[in-house]
């Protein structure tokens, strides 16, 4: 999954271009049809990214030391000594001074110690971005498949040659173009 699109597709480029785009649409095709049947095999309603950065952070916070305020703000130390580090958080505005929650949309170690403190599970605090319904909305459009070129209907075009290719004054290349 994290390779590039161009390596992806590097087979394809030494192609004619309807050729290239043909083996990309076919690749594409079969590409979306498994991210959704990936999105099937989930076990919970998130991501397994997202629950397993919950996890990593849920394991976090338990080395968190928490102060509440009496409504939604906390102070929360992480580490000790000279690494001590303070963040504030705020359940309602959905803040940390971290600010990992805003980027990720997954509760950070902070967040998730201020919520144990209340009792509230952090799960309903994921953002829908990670979320089965949305992963499936995502993969939800299909790329038709298509009749192969032998049976595409005859174009009543011109063929379009290429330009006659002439050397230009002081140019350091052939006109073959074999550079």
């Amino acid at each position: 999954m994290a390779e590039c699109f161009n390596a992806w597709i590097l087979a394809a480029r030494q192609k004619t271009i309807v050729t290239m785009l043909e083996e990309i649409r076919v690749k594409m095709m079969n590409r979306i049809g498994q991210l959704r049947q990936f999105g099937n095999t989930w076990i919970t309603d998130f991501s397994p990214m997202a629950m397993k950065v919950l996890e990593e952070n849920t394991e976090r916070s338990m080395k968190c030391n928490i102060f509440w305020n009496g409504e939604f703000g906390f102070e929360v130390k992480q580490g000790s000594g000279a690494s001590e580090m303070k963040h504030l958080v705020d359940i309602n505005r959905q803040t940390c001074t971290c600010r990992a929650w805003m980027l990720k949309g997954i509760p950070c170690a902070h967040i998730v110690a201020a919520l144990h403190y209340k009792n509230l599970e952090p799960l309903n605090y994921i953002s829908h971005r990670y979320s089965n319904a949305t992963y499936m909305k995502t993969y939800s459009y299909f790329l038709q498949p298509v009749l192969g070129m032998n049976m595409w209907p005859e174009s009543q075009n011109p063929t379009v040659i290429p330009p006659h290719v002439k050397k230009m004054p002081g140019s350091k290349f052939c006109a073959c173009k074999c550079w």
